[in-house]
């Protein structure tokens, strides 16, 4: 996604559930001129529905006290995502409006253009918000046919909920996309074109030096540690709730009583495959960006380079220049550096999900 025109389907869908009560703008957001209002309303309603759930499984007698144990953490973490990203986006809001004042300056210094084609990302964005609301319809109506106590009530909150968890999920991808457009463009502007004729690829008319590089990528390493620290505490509890939600989904799949309702078994492998495809998101997004960001000071000083051409290297060169392409690595991190997130962490919450339901297993035996 290069622009916030193309996420503003995404952006706009959210707005429906309370998440980032934002006007989008051709380069900037603002919140709604009411929107501590909304977003208190909003608040009110989730914590109403949350305070509903445990009332109603308080009193539930047809499921076990282990599962009835691993159901109210699971709807304690799918509550607590959904408050902590209303109040840190709402909280924060200038961090990610510094991040986006970022993006403008570093497409002002280099011309940054929007796609041939910039209507096919927007409507893949709708496309993706109607997926989205679309599946979990499907999932809320399945659960109004599984459940037999307050039907009605598991439906409508199964559909809701999700929707809004996966919808803030999706606007930080979102955002996290803009900030991977600008790394892969930067990467483009250094590296020489590979048929050695010149100007092949757009560079703006401009051949950059090394201290505009490092000024470059540190805007947009700035920009990328805002959008972090916005999302940090949304990350853990994202991670914690899909894991724990894949553990006891799968326990609930091999349990007999799902085996007897084949449409409690079709709900519960739609739950886990959602769970699955956010983890992958969240970890795919972040993975992708830092290693595009911290590509940039391995092309500046290969062969390769724009920079490296330039006769006037040796004179731009500075050891401060290279030790900060050194030292400065990106990285996406959960909860102010608990947790690094990148493709290696899926192994480790596989490991742990696959750990968790031996122990548990065993413990039926």
């Amino acid at each position: 996604m290069g622009s916030l025109s193309d996420i503003r389907p995404l952006l706009h869908t959210a707005r429906l559930f309370g998440c980032g009560l934002f006007l989008v703008r051709e380069d900037d957001i603002v919140i709604m001129k009411y929107g501590a209002i909304y977003s208190a309303l909003f608040a009110f309603l989730y914590a109403g529905l949350c305070i509903a759930n445990f009332y109603m499984l308080r009193w539930d007698d047809v499921i076990g006290p282990r599962l009835l144990t691993l159901t109210a953490v699971r709807t304690a973490l799918i509550y607590a995502c959904i408050l902590s990203d209303i109040a840190m986006t709402f909280w924060y809001n200038w961090k990610i409006r510094a991040a986006l004042s970022h993006l403008r300056v570093f497409d002002r210094a280099t011309k940054y253009k929007e796609p041939r084609h910039p209507y096919r990302n927007r409507y893949i964005c709708w496309a993706l918000a109607f997926a989205i609301l679309s599946f979990w319809s499907i999932v809320g109506y399945i659960t109004f046919c599984v459940e037999h106590k307050d039907s009605v009530f598991n439906g409508i909150t199964y559909a809701i909920v999700n929707a809004t968890l996966s919808m803030q999920l999706m606007t930080f991808a979102s955002l996290s996309s803009l900030l991977y457009e600008r790394f892969r463009r930067l990467c483009e502007l250094l590296l020489l074109p590979e048929d050695g004729k010149i100007m092949v690829v757009d560079r703006s008319g401009k051949q950059f030096r090394l201290q505009e590089v490092w000024w470059l990528h540190s805007c947009l390493t700035n920009a990328t540690e805002m959008i972090n620290s916005v999302y940090a505490l949304q990350l853990l509890l994202w991670i914690s709730s899909m894991s724990f939600n894949t553990l006891t989904r799968i326990y609930t799949i091999n349990d007999n009583n799902a085996v007897v309702q084949p449409l409690l078994m079709v709900r519960e492998i739609l739950l886990v495959s959602a769970c699955v495809t956010n983890l992958l998101i969240i970890t795919i997004v972040c993975h992708v960006t830092a290693s595009q960001a911290n590509r940039v000071g391995k092309i500046a000083f290969t062969p390769s380079s724009a920079i490296l051409a330039k006769r006037s290297f040796t004179q731009d060169c500075s050891v401060e220049a290279v030790t900060y392409f050194q030292l400065r690595q990106v990285h996406f991190f959960a909860s102010y550096g608990i947790i690094r997130i990148d493709l290696p962490l899926l192994l480790s919450i596989a490991s742990g999900i696959t750990t968790y339901l031996v122990i548990l297993h065993t413990a039926n035996v």
